[in-house]
């Protein structure tokens, strides 16, 4: 299996594990890291993860009638604003 190295820093905390490791077992410090990483990358990476939520927001939605109450009111107030809007521009002047 070919291998690629990757520099990785680590923690004084985690280096005397690997330390403390290394003189407990069999195994060589990057043996251990590999030892760890196949055991329990999967496990870090779904506890990790962000999970897709439903809602982006905290605040409750309107109920059904209330909404559509709310968007008829406000469709009624912007066409007479569109009107008036339309009014209050005048003729266009092309010499500007």
């Amino acid at each position: 299996m070919p291998t690629k190295p990757i520099p990785v820093r680590f923690e004084r905390e985690i280096l005397s594990l690997l330390k403390e490791g290394a003189r407990r077992t069999p195994h060589k410090k990057q043996e251990l890291i590999r030892i760890t990483l196949r055991r329990y990358l999967g496990q870090v990476i779904e506890a990790e993860a962000e999970k897709p939520s439903a809602r982006i927001t905290n605040v409750e939605p309107w109920p059904r009638g209330v909404l559509e109450k709310a968007y008829k009111k406000v469709g009624k107030e912007w066409d007479d604003l569109e009107e008036q809007a339309t009014k209050a521009q005048g003729k266009p002047d092309f010499n500007d």
